[in-house]
């Protein structure tokens, strides 16, 4: 029998204001705040504390508490949002990150900071900032946290591979009688991490293509396999724009050789 336990539990930070500002007498002083941690898919919500310096909660009436997200390199600004008021009498506030709002960002860490902002209303859908405090991290006035951003909650599809080069062969340059075809880059499929079934995706991209298309692998272990076999049957097109053929096997190499009538072969995504 197997017992795994999860957990349901606010992620909370503690941040100060530098009311008091003395740092000398408290009995406890806060070293630094452990890095957040987000994830992308689904909406995340940041509980804050807001303390002042003798560690007790700070009223932030008639302040608006913003949580910002900066790149690490370059610093340039990636999200600003308004943080939500729980009790500005006692200072939590919290902001909810939400899937869409991660979804562009790549897996990494990126820095936070929380400022504190006093505004002015000038009408119903503007504002002007009175002033702007930093909140720090730390009782070592530290500004600038770190923010990790993981992968999707449900896992993550890795890229597909480009294949866009494909090299010319003319058998009459040997003396051969057979059509000219072209070679694609070979493809590494990744044979030590896969299932004898595994199914292997090639979509094609044509322009207005007539011709043949053969899929072909090999079980050579040297990075420049000289023997091929042909997986498939050669499969014909005509006038053929986006198409995909579906392999399924294990082999050590893989390519795409295709004897062109009319049109061209764009590109092709393997998966």
């Amino acid at each position: 029998m197997q017992l795994n336990s999860v957990y349901l539990y606010s992620n909370k930070v503690d941040v100060f204001t530098n009311a008091l500002a003395s740092w000398q007498t408290e009995r406890y002083r806060r070293v630094y705040n452990r890095n957040l941690k987000v994830f992308r898919s689904v909406d995340n919500r940041i509980d804050l504390q807001v303390r002042n310096s003798d560690q007790k909660s700070a009223d932030i009436s008639g302040s608006t508490v913003v949580f910002n997200i900066i790149a690490r390199a370059g610093k340039d600004l990636i999200l600003k949002k308004d943080c939500i008021t729980q009790s500005a009498s006692t200072g939590k506030v919290y902001v909810v990150l939400t899937k869409e709002e991660l979804e562009n960002l790549e897996s990494g860490s990126y820095n936070f900071s929380i400022v504190q902002e006093v505004r002015e209303t000038i009408d119903s859908t503007d504002h002007r900032v009175v002033s702007r405090t930093p909140m720090y991290t730390d009782s070592q006035y530290g500004v600038i946290g770190i923010l990790e951003v993981s992968g999707d909650v449900f896992g993550e599809a890795d890229d597909s591979l480009l294949i866009d080069k494909f090299d010319y062969v003319n058998p009459a340059s040997t003396g051969s009688t057979d059509a000219r075809y072209y070679i694609s880059s070979i493809v590494d499929p990744r044979s030590e991490t896969v299932v004898p079934n595994s199914l292997h995706t090639f979509q094609l991209y044509f322009t207005d293509y007539t011709g043949s298309v053969i899929v072909q692998g090999s079980l050579e272990n040297s990075a420049t396999p000289s023997r091929w076999v042909n997986i498939l049957a050669p499969i014909s097109y005509t006038s053929a724009s986006n198409e995909y053929i579906n392999v399924v096997g294990k082999y050590n190499w893989l390519r795409i050789k295709h004897l062109p009538t009319t049109g061209t072969v764009d590109k092709i995504l393997y998966r």
